[in-house]
């Protein structure tokens, strides 16, 4: 699992099983190895089975288990996508951003290694509820960074609201011009606090 791109309006995690499905590349090749193997020795049946049923097979788990997983939080569009692309398939999730709580690493135990993946809480919404960024689980600190990740980011905005409210409360003489502009003219006493500060004050000479 890899943070492709971290800012304060974008996270994009990416996830790409390349292990996986180098090893499977690799079983295909040694079954059609095999089948050719046992057609040049004479068993040429057998051959053709073990190189077409061997191949087929291993293909069918590396188009079913080796997939990208790519996860997009956007605040700008106020955007969560899960997007899944196998060897046959693309799709798409989208959600709304503002309905994510938190990341949280679900694990697997096993007898010799504990697997981990993260999952992603929403609390609100017709999809509120658990939904696994990865299908399946992997070893490794690849999910619990995913989540750090992904719970930093959303905590960011935590932080940046403090400052906002401080700046309005040590600054109450002055007006939000940006907000005025965007509601029309601005009335008289919303200006009276501009013109008697500007005037309370002696001009320098």
């Amino acid at each position: 699992m890899k943070i492709t791109h971290n800012t304060p309006e974008l996270l994009i995690i990416d996830s790409k099983p390349w292990l996986v499905g180098i090893i499977l590349a690799a079983m295909v090749l040694v079954a059609v190895a095999i089948g050719l193997g046992m057609m040049m020795s004479g068993e040429v049946l057998t051959g053709i089975l073990v190189a077409v049923l061997g191949g087929a097979f291993t293909g069918l788990f590396f188009a079913i288990f080796v997939r990208r997983n790519q996860l997009v939080l956007d605040r700008r569009d106020n955007r969560l996508e899960m997007r899944r692309r196998t060897l046959f398939r693309h799709t798409r999730v989208r959600h709304d951003l503002h309905h994510l709580r938190r990341a949280i690493v679900e694990t697997s135990r096993g007898d010799k290694q504990d697997t981990h993946r993260m999952t992603l809480e929403l609390d609100g919404g017709m999809d509120a509820g658990l939904h696994p960024f990865t299908a399946v689980y992997t070893s490794g600190r690849g999910a619990r960074r995913g989540a750090d990740a992904v719970n930093g980011w959303l905590a960011a905005v935590v932080r940046l609201r403090p400052a906002t409210a401080l700046n309005a409360t040590l600054n109450p003489e002055v007006p939000n011009f940006r907000s005025l502009i965007h509601r029309g003219s601005p009335p008289v006493s919303a200006l009276r606090p501009l013109v008697h500060l500007c005037f309370s004050r002696s001009l320098p000479i």
